[in-house]
């Protein structure tokens, strides 16, 4: 049984996804969040189509791709392909989440159902902390092993812990899994997760051979070996990936993104400039770039140009817990006053975003049109606050982040930058490798817990830590490992649901957290009801969180992220909401 949790979507003028999510098995309550406007402002001249249906995408039977290659181009090479791991950027993600492993569950990119997956053929719900999924038979992973429920725990084992930093974490929450039968295991989590089928897309599968042989991440970090669509056959550092198609892959049922694929070869490459990315579309030399920028609109014919979303809102992961200044509250509420949102993206991105006051857009299930409100560009308020909060320009604020994560960012850095001297701060902008950039994401209060417990002669992967230890973790100064000012990010809301975003930004326990308020009835203590509640309680918990985040300013919050695709006209495919892609979707006319 799979729950019947819907969501319906349509493109018409600006992306529109009303969502009803009806936790249904048993007696699981609904939860049911206003309509949703997903931010991606189709650009003057760009192709903005409605969602897709399984027969606007999916060839009839029998029809054959007239290509059996296909180089896709994305911004920034991967730090690494472990998909249990981050890998430079959700952009990447294709690379190895939605191609080369298999996720638990799937967000339909027709009529936006949760469905099965290769993994799975369906699920229920036993209590309101634990669950049943029944696993696929004939399933192999591309080295041979066998996929069963023994075969499935290492992995759900290792995505069910949030002391490593995996990327599933923030979205299920803790739980751990037993098998209960040769293809069914049952999941228990650590309080009530009444959406857990919902979030399940980010917990994939590798080998467990593989993992066995391979214990450490550094051993890991240039293989992925799952039972996905396609396999990887070359990773040519600096140059591109290579994958092809895999021969065994299970289809799951006729659901047109889990057919095996009808186009045999895959080269991934990467390159920093958009309009060298925009290029290579019109020219030949790629079929398909993303994120190319609105100016690539000028560049290529209407017909090779779309626009989307990614559900990402561009930010910075703030340093309230250690740096001398941003854990003042009034001097995080002085950067937002200082930065004149609005200005920088109409002359950096044409107007075509919004500016936003969190980490997420209205309709993610804890928004509200307040808890998301621009702050006022107000230099004078914000000089005003830096002298209240006894402001010292001796600490210098570092931003870090990335060059090509998403168009003309360095320019966002600097634009930033010169807005927050003119009141008087003093900032620096550090940009690095991706590869730098994420190990100073891992830096945060999480790896600083850690360093508590294993002081403690404890092991942070199976003890529990006490708001004492997160106390203490907070007082030690800094994790064993540089943690970043401002970092770059761009918080993603595939979930629509605000826990996503608690785990991640707001959990004492993640490693790459830079909030962290143990205090009696702080914002630690409610996490775990509001991400247990369901229906009403839900949405006002997770309101109160948000409202939290905003009031508190615990991020720097920026803009959505639209994102332009640069594409071949011949290449069938359709873009969805959240920017994922399954490349068994991909064919080409003739």
């Amino acid at each position: 049984m799979r729950p019947n949790t819907n969501l319906k979507a349509g493109l018409l003028g600006i992306v529109a996804l009303a969502m009803v999510l009806v936790i249904a098995c048993g007696t699981a309550s609904s939860v049911t969040p206003p309509a949703t406007t997903l931010p991606a402002t189709p650009v003057s001249g760009a192709t903005s189509t409605p969602a897709a249906t399984a027969a606007s995408v999916t060839p009839a039977v029998g029809v054959t791709s007239a290509k059996d290659s296909i180089t896709l181009v994305v911004g920034e090479e991967p730090v690494q392909l472990f998909s249990f791991q981050p890998i430079g950027g959700s952009l990447n993600g294709p690379i190895t989440r939605d191609n080369l492993v298999e996720p638990m569950t799937w967000l339909s990119g027709d009529d936006h159902q949760v469905v099965p997956t290769s993994a799975t053929t369906g699920w229920e719900q036993l209590a309101p902390n634990k669950w049943r999924f029944q696993l696929r038979q004939g399933v192999k992973f591309h080295n041979g092993e066998a996929f069963n429920a023994e075969a499935a725990l290492p992995s759900l084992a290792y995505g069910g812990i949030g002391s490593n930093n995996n990327s599933s974490y923030p979205y299920t929450g803790g739980f751990t899994a037993q098998a209960t039968g040769a293809y069914t295991v049952e999941i228990t989590c650590e309080q009530a997760c009444p959406i857990f089928a919902n979030t399940a897309f980010f917990l994939s599968f590798e080998a467990p051979k593989y993992l066995a042989d391979n214990p450490k991440e550094t051993d890991r970090a240039r293989q992925a070996i799952g039972f996905g669509p396609y396999k990887l056959v070359k990773w040519d550092s600096g140059v591109s990936i290579t994958e092809e198609a895999y021969a065994d892959y299970v289809p799951a049922g006729d659901h047109y993104e889990f057919q095996k694929p009808l186009i045999k070869t895959l080269k991934w490459q990467w390159r920093a400039e958009p309009t060298v990315m925009s290029a290579m579309v019109k020219t030949g030399e790629a079929d398909i770039s993303w994120d190319v920028g609105v100016d690539t609109i000028k560049a290529l014919p209407k017909e090779w140009i779309r626009s989307g979303s990614s559900a990402e809102v561009f930010a910075m992961t703030t340093n309230t817990v250690w740096h001398p200044e941003l854990k003042k509250k009034k001097v995080r509420e002085a950067v937002m006053h200082a930065v004149n949102c609005q200005e920088m993206i109409d002359n950096l991105y044409s107007g075509q975003t919004k500016c936003r006051g969190n980490i997420m857009f209205p309709g993610v299930l804890g928004a509200t049109e307040r808890n998301t409100a621009p702050f006022e560009y107000n230099p004078a308020l914000s000089r005003q606050l830096l002298q209240e909060a006894n402001y010292n320009p001796n600490n210098q604020i570092t931003i870090t982040g990335r060059a090509t994560r998403i168009p003309k960012q360095v320019e966002v850095y600097e634009a930033i930058q010169g807005y927050l001297a003119a009141v008087g701060m003093n900032v620096k902008v550090n940009v690095v490798e991706a590869s730098v950039r994420q190990a100073m994401t891992a830096c945060g209060i999480g790896k600083a817990v850690n360093d508590v417990l294993i002081a403690q002669g404890k092991d942070p992967n199976k003890d529990t830590p006490t708001m004492a230890d997160f106390q203490a973790a907070v007082d030690r100064g800094g994790s064993s490992c540089p943690s970043a000012d401002m970092v770059e990010n761009e918080p993603s809301n595939e979930t629509l649901d605000y826990g996503r975003q608690m785990n991640y930004y707001m959990n004492c326990v993640f490693p790459r957290s830079l909030v962290c308020d143990p205090s009696p009835g702080g914002i630690q203590e409610k996490i775990a009801p509001a991400l247990s509640a369901s229906g009403a309680e839900r949405q006002m918990l997770m309101q109160a969180l948000a409202d939290k985040m905003h009031d508190d300013v615990l991020y720097f919050f920026g803009f959505d992220l639209p994102v332009i695709y640069a594409i071949n006209p011949k290449l069938n495919w359709q873009n969805r909401v959240d920017g994922r892609v399954r490349a068994q979707t991909m064919w080409f006319s003739k």
